[in-house]
């Protein structure tokens, strides 16, 4: 299989992940978990997981100039990211996060282009904008938002969690081009336990674990295993060969692919809403991939005509 689809099946089944986590870690908030406890829970396993696959098995050296790259992608994409995130969804609802969030791709290509690390050009403006009006409908319709003053606090603070990750995926970008994707995720889960557990280490002691019923352990253990450990490889593997703005456009189909999930459980019935979201969110997809394609076609094919004109 061609190395970019490879690519985007990858960011396709994290999305897929990150979206199902929604439902797995409602079930265990606050019935079986504090979300200071599910956070710091599911970095550490994570961050087992990742170290031991990468002693074991990849057994790769950073370079120590790297390693304050390595803290900030642990800031921005999960200790700092998630923690801020939990916070803010505790004074604002959770209609008001998804459209909020909804701006995180348009803050990858802004940061990007001011980093010099990529252009916003109108193909790619309008691919975001399709593929925004996807998510927000689904967004919509599902619920009421209400931007009020009593939520402003969640609000600021759930866009300072998008803007963090972001960062992150600009970051991260860098690093997964010199090292192996589980490399960089062992380090930075890593650093992100060891920031976050003199905070919130004393909501593990608090938790009843024997409470648990084994349903609300399967629920962990997906949280874990699936929408972090092989939903952050699939990321990390898929900037290897993807634009950071591609991988951030792939968000919009979380909430699209939710819908969908509770459709498939009973929860909720298909319309034409959800199938028109659907299909602008991929159309949003498809065009700005397609930007980037024309991209490379320009640059080589105006190498072809300098080298023919020497």
């Amino acid at each position: 299989m061609n190395g970019r689809i490879q690519a985007h099946t990858a960011i396709l089944f994290a999305n897929i992940l990150f979206a199902l986590n929604y439902s797995y870690s409602k079930s265990l908030i606050p019935g079986f978990l504090a979300p200071e406890a599910l956070c710091i829970a599911r970095i550490g396993c994570a961050a087992l997981v990742f170290a031991l696959i990468a002693i074991v098995i990849v057994r790769e050296r950073i370079r120590w100039r790297d390693l304050g790259w390595l803290a900030l992608a642990a800031l921005f994409g999960t200790g700092g990211n998630q923690s801020i995130f939990l916070q803010g969804l505790q004074y604002t609802s959770p209609v008001d996060a998804a459209i909020i969030s909804v701006i995180g791709p348009v803050l990858v290509l802004v940061i990007s282009a001011l980093l010099g690390r990529d252009r916003i050009t109108w193909l790619k403006s309008i691919g975001i904008a399709i593929g925004a009006s996807g998510a927000l409908l689904t967004i919509l319709y599902g619920g009421i938002a209400n931007f009020g003053s009593g939520h402003l606090t969640g609000n600021i603070l759930v866009f300072a969690a998008a803007l963090s990750y972001a960062s992150y995926l600009i970051v991260v970008k860098n690093l997964m081009m010199r090292y192996h994707p589980i490399t960089v995720t062992a380090w930075m889960f890593g650093l992100s336990t060891l920031a976050l557990l003199p905070f919130l280490g004393r909501s593990i002691v608090a938790t009843g674990w024997g409470d648990l019923t084994p349903a609300a352990w399967g629920s962990l253990a997906f949280v874990i295993l699936g929408a972090t450990v092989t939903a952050y490889l699939c990321v990390a593997g898929s900037l290897k060969k993807l634009k950071p703005t591609t991988v951030s456009i792939y968000t919009y189909l979380q909430p699209v692919i939710a819908s969908f999930v509770a459709i498939l459980r009973g929860q909720d019935k298909t319309d034409w809403v959800k199938i028109m979201a659907a299909l602008l969110v991929f159309a949003g997809v498809f065009i700005v991939t397609q930007s980037y394609r024309f991209e490379d076609k320009k640059i080589v094919n105006n190498s072809v005509d300098n080298s023919s004109s020497r």
